[in-house]
C-alpha cells in the first residue's frame, strides 16, 4: 500500500540521517570508525554484541533467519573483534547489500 511504501521511505531517510550519508560532516554520533585502516565504515557503538563469543557463527546464524538488523551487528562486532578477518568483511558487505546500505556494503567489501 501506498502507507507501506512511504514508511519504508521515511526509515531509509532515517538511516541514512543518522549515518550521516545526506551531509558534508564525516562524523556521525552512535558511530566510530575502527581504525584509518577501515577508514569510511561506521561501526555501530551502541552494539550489544561487541563482546559476544562466536559473534561471527551467530551473524551466519541470524543471516539465515533473515535478520538483517542483527546479522549486521554480530558481523561488526565480530570485526571489531578480529579486524583481519576477510570472511567476516565479506558476509558484512553481502549483509549491508541485502539491507540496502549500498555505501557501507561497498567500503566493506573493498576491505
Amino acid at each position: 500500500s501506498d502507507t507501506e511504501f512511504w514508511d519504508k521511505m521515511q526509515a531509509e531517510w532515517e538511516e541514512m540521517a543518522r549515518r550521516n550519508w545526506i551531509s558534508e560532516n564525516q562524523e556521525t554520533p552512535g558511530q566510530v570508525t575502527i581504525s584509518t585502516i577501515e577508514k569510511g565504515y561506521y561501526f555501530h557503538t551502541e552494539n550489544p554484541f561487541k563482546d559476544w563469543p562466536g559473534a561471527f557463527e551467530e551473524g551466519l546464524k541470524k543471516m539465515k533467519e533473515g535478520d538483517l538488523p542483527v546479522t549486521i551487528l554480530f558481523l561488526e562486532a565480530a570485526i571489531l573483534q578480529e579486524p583481519n578477518d576477510a570472511e567476516a568483511w565479506q558476509f558484512l558487505g553481502i549483509t549491508q547489500a541485502e539491507n540496502e546500505n549500498e555505501q557501507a556494503a561497498i567500503v566493506a567489501l573493498q576491505r
